[in-house]
């Protein structure tokens, strides 16, 4: 496996993967995790190493992860997310990191061999998956190929699967936190998070991504087992999006894979996945990077 580089550019720890040949420049292909496995830049990178992709792949560390952990630990991400999981947490990390990314991309070309002209890959799982389309939606760097995977088609569904979660591990949370009061067994909107929904109903926005110059290849890879966000309703972003593509007589650009065997969570190193599971892996991290290598690699 090729070596990684790990640096801070702009503040944001990174991940560096080379590809093979660094002799002539290469695109670049930004991937960020979510919050659980792969919930780090180094699982992200073992789980998706993208050897084959002749690109240089940037791997973030999400705000508030890692080394950006906030005073307190974990133990205040727990606070964050109980106290307002839209406000506190999933939308500042979102936001946070779709700002960083023009200052990362900048920072990474002007410190490796990268290809302006390719354009840029993006590859965002979960919590990762939203960024990525934030920026989607939202950012100006030129954004020639993307891969969504394990994410939902709006915040409003995030936060009832959240709150599906607090409730069934509502005993737990009360034990290990006894702050923990009833009432945030509901999330409890406000103008701002009710704002924040607007922003982020991705079917609502689906035309914006395809008035986007370049048009991004768009790949959506998602577990049938996911427990956190079901496909049904990830088919229905990709469902508004096709036929957008369709309009443009681009639907080739656009696609999805159902993984039959794959959870929420992606572990390729744990020792108690089933054949069928770590078949998948192996499926997914092939297709992945099969996509970056068709539509970013021209």
């Amino acid at each position: 496996m090729s070596s990684l580089n790990l640096i801070e550019l702009a503040g944001v720890p990174v991940l560096v993967r080379p590809p093979i040949n660094t002799d002539k420049p290469a695109p670049l292909i930004i991937l960020w995790h979510g919050f659980g496995p792969p919930d780090s830049e180094k699982v992200l990178a073992e789980t998706l190493p993208l050897e084959s992709v002749e690109a240089w792949k940037a791997y973030l560390g999400l705000p508030l992860f890692g080394q950006r952990l906030p005073e307190g630990g974990t133990d205040e991400l727990m606070r964050r997310q109980i106290d307002d999981y839209v406000l506190k947490l999933l939308l500042p990390i979102i936001e946070q990191a779709t700002h960083e990314l023009p200052d990362v991309v900048k920072a990474l070309q002007e410190r490796f061999s990268i290809d302006p002209n390719k354009g840029i890959g993006l590859f965002g799982f979960s919590a990762g998956g939203f960024t990525a389309l934030l920026a989607l939606l939202e950012s100006k760097i030129p954004i020639t190929a993307a891969v969504l995977a394990g994410i939902t088609k709006d915040l409003h569904t995030a936060v009832n699967s959240y709150e599906r979660i607090v409730q069934e591990t509502y005993s737990f949370l009360k034990e290990q936190y006894p702050w923990v009061e009833d009432k945030y067994k509901k999330y409890s909107w406000s103008e701002k998070s009710e704002a924040a929904k607007q922003r982020l109903d991705f079917i609502v926005r689906a035309e914006e991504i395809t008035k986007r110059n370049p048009l991004p290849a768009t790949l959506f890879v998602h577990g049938m087992q996911d427990e956190i966000y079901e496909v049904s309703n990830t088919e229905k972003l990709y469902a508004a999006l096709l036929s957008k593509y369709e309009q443009l007589n681009q639907s080739e650009r656009l696609s999805m894979q159902i993984f039959r065997h794959l959870a929420h969570h992606i572990k390729p190193a744990a020792t108690d996945i089933s054949p069928e599971q770590r078949q998948d892996i192996a499926t997914l991290q092939e297709t992945v990077a099969n996509w970056f290598s068709k539509y970013l690699i021209v």
